[in-house]
């Protein structure tokens, strides 16, 4: 079960995993679109305005192909095994199943009240929001939620690399954090061009 859970990429890659985390991405989109979910970057989890769906679509699908791209050209470089693009972007597409869990977080109200309450007491913006204690108990668990769906991401995102890649040890762990400090630049980027694109 732990296998499953955290390195599903032993048992599943190349057209099964890009066709199932294609699927996976749409529905984390969707699902954000609804919820007033958004991934502002490769691991980022926030509440969103009412945006279009083409803007939730767009920074999921994001996020997955700027790391994708990314970690191909470094497996391409320092890899001593041949690689295949699809195992790459269809093993990382299938490591954010997660995120589709974390986009249902959006659908609890206390999270929306929770964060007009910060933007009020810290931001002077908006209304004054009053908060109960069942309010904060459950937007506090959501967030320790969010983190560690985060965390479960990064995990299958390391291991769907290092399988795809064939790396191991140090040289797998220096290429992945390489990969992951310029995706999360790239992807934050991206993220405020699309939102530019909305907002004028």
């Amino acid at each position: 079960m732990i296998t499953y859970l955290f390195n599903p990429f032993r048992y599943i890659a190349g057209v099964k995993s890009l066709v199932a985390g294609i699927l996976v991405l749409l529905l984390t989109a969707i699902t954000g679109y609804f919820s007033h979910t958004h991934f502002p970057d490769l691991i980022s989890i926030k509440l969103s305005p009412a945006f279009p769906l083409w803007y939730f679509v767009a920074q999921v699908f994001t996020n997955w192909l700027v790391i994708s791209i990314v970690l191909y050209m470094l497996a391409l470089i320092f890899s001593s095994s041949s690689v295949r693009i699809i195992d790459i972007f269809g093993t990382q597409a299938l490591a954010r199943v997660p995120y589709f869990l974390a986009a249902f977080t959006g659908f609890f109200g206390a999270m929306h009240k929770f964060g007009q309450y910060i933007l009020y007491t810290r931001f002077h913006q908006g209304e004054p929001v009053n908060l109960t204690s069942t309010d904060v108990v459950l937007a506090v668990s959501l967030m320790i939620v969010s983190l560690l769906l985060s965390i479960w991401t990064i995990i299958l995102m390391y291991n769907a690399f290092r399988i795809s890649a064939n790396v191991k040890g140090g040289k797998a762990v220096a290429l992945f954090i390489t990969a992951f400090i310029i995706s999360i630049v790239a992807t934050l980027f991206l993220s405020r061009y699309y939102l530019s694109l909305i907002t004028g």
